[in-house]
Order: structure tokens, then C-alpha cells, then sequence
């Protein structure tokens, strides 16, 4: 029996789709997670990120993309337009850094996992990203479900946690807007429900230095 059959009952996997200019890794990580992931569903193998985008399978539940695809679409474009339809993003590189694991996250991207880590790694990130997604493009951030920050009882959605994030490392609210890929009352609804939740823990949230104090405390900034 083969990983896939043993998938439980009634519950389907998750729509996977990876762009990796080197078909050495596309063909050994895609037989990995055919092989060892019945919980993922590979759907899209693509080389390039126009074969990605134009795929009838476009969008997937997720995007494994490599860092650095040979064409002229940068990885922040990449990430936004998966983002604005509804698809979690998990970027890998050779290139492991900081800057560069800032660069993607700041752009929208769920994670980033260097090239070097073994590709069960690769799965468990693409997995946590799962359990934090919406599945469903287009909803509203209300509606998306909460996670919970290392040592800390408030709950946010994936989306308030970024505008948190990107809020309190200086970032302006339209300049939130923008690299979330959303619009200034979306961010400015955001961060009130924000403040909200801080004050329903008896913390004070009110003014921006407060909410980078908060944002500082939970381990949101780390």
C-alpha cells in the first residue's frame, strides 16, 4: 500500500504546487512528498513561474517556489500575486540569511526554509502554514482561524499577526497595505481588532509604541 492510499477517510489532501528551476530537486522533492506526505497533494509541478501562473490548476492550497527563478518577476511579485488569490507561500533558497528570510516574510510569504534543511523540514513548515491558512480565497479576516504566539494567550488571525508584525517594525499603515497586498481600512481594521484583543487582557495597546511593546512581549518581533 502506498502513502497515498493511506490517506484516512474523508479527508482530502492538500493542494501542493512547487516551481524549482532545477528538475534534479522539483523531480527528488516531489517524489518525496508523493512518497512520504499522503496529507499533500502535489498538483503542479512547474520550472518556471509562468508555467506556475498558467497552470488550470492555479491556485493551489499552497506554493513551494525556489528564491530565485531565472526570469524577471521578482519573488515579492511572485508572493503577492499568491497571496491576493488565496495560496500560502513557502519560499527555500540556498541563499540562508536573515535579510533574506526577512525579505520574503515581509513580502507575504508563510515561511522560509533554506536548501540545506532535509525535506521532511520542508513539510512540517509547509504544514504548520496549512494550519494556519483560511482555505478560502477572497474571505474575510474575521472569518480566518486563530493561532496563538509563543507565550501568550492572545489569539490573532494570520493576517492580524502580520499587519502586527509589519506595523510595529515601523512599517506606516498604507505601507502595510501595500506589501500585505490589501487596503489601508483592511489594515486599519486590523490593527483595531488588535488593540482590542490587548485590551481584553487588561494591556494597554492604544498608541503605536504601545502596540510594538506588546508586539515585542508575545514574540511576534523576534
Amino acid at each position: 500500500m502506498n502513502a497515498r492510499s493511506a490517506e484516512p477517510h474523508g479527508v482530502a489532501p492538500h493542494r501542493v504546487g512547487i516551481v524549482d528551476d532545477h528538475e534534479l530537486i522539483l523531480d527528488g522533492l516531489s517524489n518525496w512528498i508523493d512518497a512520504h506526505a499522503p496529507d499533500l497533494h502535489i498538483v503542479i509541478r512547474a520550472s518556471s513561474w509562468v508555467d506556475m501562473a498558467r497552470d488550470a490548476q492555479f491556485p493551489p492550497d499552497i506554493v513551494i517556489m525556489d528564491l530565485q527563478l531565472k526570469e524577471p518577476i521578482s519573488v515579492e511579485a511572485r508572493i503577492r500575486i499568491c497571496r491576493s488569490v488565496g495560496a500560502q507561500v513557502v519560499v527555500m533558497s540556498a541563499l540562508d540569511s536573515p535579510e533574506t528570510e526577512k525579505q520574503v516574510l515581509a513580502a507575504g510569504a508563510a515561511a522560509f526554509v533554506s536548501k540545506a534543511r532535509p525535506a521532511n523540514d520542508l513539510v512540517d513548515t509547509v504544514r504548520s502554514a496549512l494550519g494556519v491558512a483560511s482555505g478560502r480565497p477572497g474571505s474575510a479576516w474575521d472569518d480566518a482561524p486563530r493561532r496563538t504566539a509563543p507565550g501568550t494567550a492572545i489569539r490573532f488571525t494570520e493576517e492580524e499577526e502580520e499587519t502586527l508584525r509589519l506595523y510595529a517594525s515601523g512599517h506606516s499603515p498604507v505601507e502595510v497595505a501595500m506589501i500585505i497586498g490589501t487596503n489601508i481600512q483592511a489594515v486599519k481594521n486590523a490593527l483595531e481588532r488588535v488593540r482590542e484583543q490587548y485590551h481584553s487582557e487588561g494591556r494597554v495597546a492604544d498608541k503605536k509604541q504601545d502596540l510594538m511593546l506588546r508586539a515585542a512581549e508575545d514574540g511576534y518581533l523576534s
